[in-house]
């Protein structure tokens, strides 16, 4: 691939109906052309590739032990409901921590990360791919605050206060 070549994502499009297999082999091999192009310290094949069917909020994570990444898992949930595109994004930017990992033990989103986000056209923050169970309100300043599992503000939202303004909170089931 000539370097002023795009890496094009689409060429590499599986759709939403694909397995859990069928989408990580291809995550796999999107990733090691992105690493290719882009010149990413990270050899695909020493990490371990995770789908969870759990997470809500977040598109992806590296796991990692003692500044050493270990796996990338994918959210299903983000490749349902968006597609190919946003997984492809979200493995750049899974990618980009990996590397920031190896090269200086930084998996922060600092300024190396925006500027690498930048570089390979992706997000510093994933956009809400799931929509949660219930709002958190302020009625105060009109703040809400998304929660997709039962917790103590869920369940005990008199007892807790706004933290921008300190206005009182109440919950309201997601009926969309």
């Amino acid at each position: 691939m000539d370097e002023l070549d795009e890496l094009d994502p689409a060429y590499y499009s599986i759709n939403s109906t694909a397995s859990v297999p069928e989408f990580l082999a291809v995550s796999k091999v999107y990733a090691r052309e992105v690493v290719e192009h882009y010149g990413l310290r990270v050899t695909v094949s020493d990490l371990e590739w995770e789908v969870s069917k759990r997470a809500k909020r977040r598109a992806g994570a590296v796991r990692y032990r003692d500044g050493k990444p270990e796996a990338v898992s994918l959210t299903w949930e983000l490749f349902e409901n968006r597609g190919w595109e946003a997984a492809a994004e979200t493995i750049r930017h899974e990618l980009i921590h990996v590397h920031l990992l190896n090269e200086a033990n930084d998996g922060s989103h600092g300024e190396r990360f925006r500027r690498l986000a930048g570089e390979l056209g992706t997000h510093v923050n994933c956009e809400r791919f799931a929509e949660p169970k219930w709002w958190i309100r302020c009625e105060s300043c009109e703040t809400k605050l998304a929660r997709y599992r039962r917790s103590k503000l869920v369940e005990n939202t008199e007892s807790y206060r706004c933290g921008g303004c300190g206005g009182a909170l109440r919950v309201e089931e997601n009926c969309d």
